[in-house]
């Protein structure tokens, strides 16, 4: 049996979840969380954990815009483990 795992990242500020480029989740849409956590159980990710990602002092870029905000709080980002089985 092969075990795939996938990597997720909220963002609070942007209220959006995208599929991380290192452990890519295939078939799964980003956007708002519902919509994303639906597509994955369609295409057969299961969520093994979640936590607390941000680091606080980091610059991060905004989607859509042309700055940068400094993470003030590790919460701000939660990483969330998938597999797909």
């Amino acid at each position: 049996m092969k075990i795939t795992y996938g990597l997720a990242e909220f963002d609070q500020f942007t209220m959006t979840i995208d599929s991380n480029i290192n452990l890519p989740m295939d078939g799964v849409v980003s956007g708002g969380l519902y919509e994303f956590l639906k597509s994955a159980g369609e295409n057969g990710w299961e969520l093994c954990a979640a936590f607390p990602a941000g680091i606080r002092g980091m610059s991060r870029a905004i989607p859509g815009r042309q700055e940068l905000r400094k993470c003030e709080d590790p919460t701000e980002e939660i990483a969330f483990i998938f597999k797909q089985v």
